[in-house]
């Protein structure tokens, strides 16, 4: 199997100060180990955010509290959680992200999604967590990792950074609620391709792949960065805003990088750019949800469905109906004219879809669809 090497670039040193702290536990039968960085501000009054930073494929916790994220965390008062992960035989540390080769993936037994909620778990039990906003960034698979996160555990997660990893392709992603997602490629990378990626979805793909899910504007607002470092790299800005409860998707297309961690002397630092967007976003669960419809007011059956598929509600009265593949791309639309609506999508190909519903108050409601011919 072809190796998801980390290449990161220690950018500050570790320091080893009283609000750093080495812990470790058995998780699941496995020693389990993490750093901790509580930032001197911290002082339990007010709920602080969590942010989780996990490592690429043979790296480890300590390398990757190298990013910076600590540093900001001391002006910006949240705590910072490097996990390690567990040892792949003759590939090194490894997450069960999801990214695979030839349906192979590594450490595939382990179960890190329950060892992160494990952590987050004791944090909320010994720190004023806001558990409105508690976020994981990863490189590499560490970005695989973080994409999974998103995907299983979005009901304690409320956004995640990504770099140069995208979504697994072993993994079935199914959020079910809208996900703000940052993802950070460059066309360059040779580990892990901005294109025609081994282990997983495209950049480009995945991006599609969460702004369909989340609702957004599919048809981003592109701006390219000033290039004022001599780096040899330009970055081109992608946005996909107004999705569900104002989540947002955003990927950032570093032209000619590899495999590799921006920092302070390129164009763009990522650990900045990823705290200014999580800083954005909160867990929309405690969110006003006046302008979304309601699952418990909406039916939408049999799913999955062999072709034939029938919603129901007084919501879609006046209502347009849009049907999306998993690229962005709309495959059918019609609208509604009373609360019941019929539509044969027999012509389409199996597959995953997103049906999207709007009333004519403005309101909104989605979910995956399953299409199976023979179902």
């Amino acid at each position: 199997m072809k190796n998801i090497f980390t290449t990161i670039f220690i950018l500050f040193p570790v320091l080893f100060f009283t609000q750093l702290s080495s812990h470790s536990w058995t998780f699941d039968g496995q020693n389990r180990e993490y750093l901790m960085y509580v930032p001197a501000v911290y002082d339990g009054t007010s709920p602080v955010p969590v942010v989780f930073c996990l490592h690429g494929l043979g790296d480890n916790m300590t390398n990757f509290s190298g990013i910076g994220m600590n540093f900001i965390a001391d002006t910006a008062n949240f705590i910072v959680i490097t996990p390690q992960a567990l040892v792949a035989p003759l590939a090194g540390t490894a997450w069960n992200s999801g990214a695979g080769l030839n349906g192979f993936v590594l450490n595939g037994s382990v179960d890190d999604v329950g060892f992160i909620g494990a952590i987050l778990d004791t944090l909320e039990a010994n720190f004023n967590v806001d558990k409105k906003r508690v976020y994981s960034c990863g490189f590499s698979m560490g970005g695989f990792m973080s994409n999974r996160l998103a995907c299983e555990m979005n009901d304690r997660i409320a956004a995640v950074a990504t770099v140069a990893g995208t979504i697994g392709n072993t993994l079935t992603c199914t959020p079910g609620r809208a996900v703000p997602t940052c993802h950070f490629h460059g066309t360059g990378d040779a580990t892990v391709a901005y294109s025609n990626n081994d282990y997983g979805m495209d950049a480009e793909d995945m991006t599609l792949f969460w702004a369909t899910n989340n609702n957004c504007n599919l048809t981003p607002t592109v701006t390219n960065l000033p290039d004022i470092a001599a780096d040899g790299y330009t970055v081109t800005h992608s946005l996909y805003s107004n999705g569900n409860f104002n989540t947002e998707v955003e990927l950032f297309r570093i032209d000619s990088a590899d495999h590799i961690w921006m920092g302070p002397n390129n164009d763009i630092f990522y650990t900045i750019e990823i705290w200014k967007f999580f800083n954005k976003h909160t867990h929309y669960q405690n969110v006003s949800v006046d302008n979304y419809i309601s699952k418990d007011n909406i039916s939408i059956f049999p799913n999955p469905t062999s072709g034939l598929v029938n919603i129901e509600s007084e919501s879609i009265n006046n209502a347009t109906i849009k049907i999306y593949n998993l690229l962005g791309k709309v495959v059918a639309s019609e609208i509604a004219l009373s609360n019941y609506k019929s539509l044969n999508l027999n012509y389409l190909p199996n597959g995953t879809y997103f049906i999207q519903i709007s009333d004519d108050k403005g309101n909104i409601y989605s979910e995956k669809l399953i299409l199976s011919k023979g179902y």
